[in-house]
């Protein structure tokens, strides 16, 4: 028997799934994930955070609101013309340390937005502002406060009205 006639070469059928299971593994170890939620609220692990230090704890919303959505939007607007929505969802909001949410939950719309120009027309430095939310009751549409956290060792602070 020569060199050439020991081996065999594999069958198509069984290159196709050894290429399969390499592409398998490279989606799996590359591949994009979709972004972790916590609490059921569908946001990410490091906006919860932003929001509790600046005092703002979120769980789980039960109850119904009594506002829409697209009033909450509209209300959120209002605090800043130039600020476009990024995205609202509800929570049970408190701010257990004092503020005008208050100490006990209550249904809220927290509206998470992307900062636009001043009303000077200036735009904020790109890669500041970390995290822009403003939080309505979702049973009056009244708005109750905002939270603007920015990047850096400093300057983090909650607003309200």
């Amino acid at each position: 028997m020569g060199p050439k006639e020991g081996r065999r070469l594999a069958s198509p059928a069984t290159l196709l799934i050894l290429l399969l299971l390499v592409w398998v593994v490279v989606l799996t170890v590359t591949g994009p994930t979709g972004p972790v939620q916590t609490n059921g609220l569908g946001i990410t692990p490091s906006t919860v955070l932003l929001l509790n230090q600046s005092g703002l704890s979120l769980a789980t919303p039960q109850g119904r609101a009594l506002v829409g959505e697209g009033r909450a939007l509209q209300v959120a607007r209002r605090q800043g013309p130039q600020d476009l929505p990024q995205s609202a969802f509800l929570a049970l909001a408190s701010q257990p340390q004092g503020g005008t949410v208050g100490s006990r939950p209550r249904l809220c719309w927290v509206v998470l937005l992307q900062a636009g120009a001043g009303p000077f027309g200036n735009l904020p430095a790109p890669g500041q502002i970390s995290l822009y939310a403003v939080v309505i009751d979702a049973r009056s549409g009244r708005f109750l406060t905002g939270v603007i956290a920015f990047r850096g060792p400093a300057h983090s602070g909650v607003g309200s009205e």
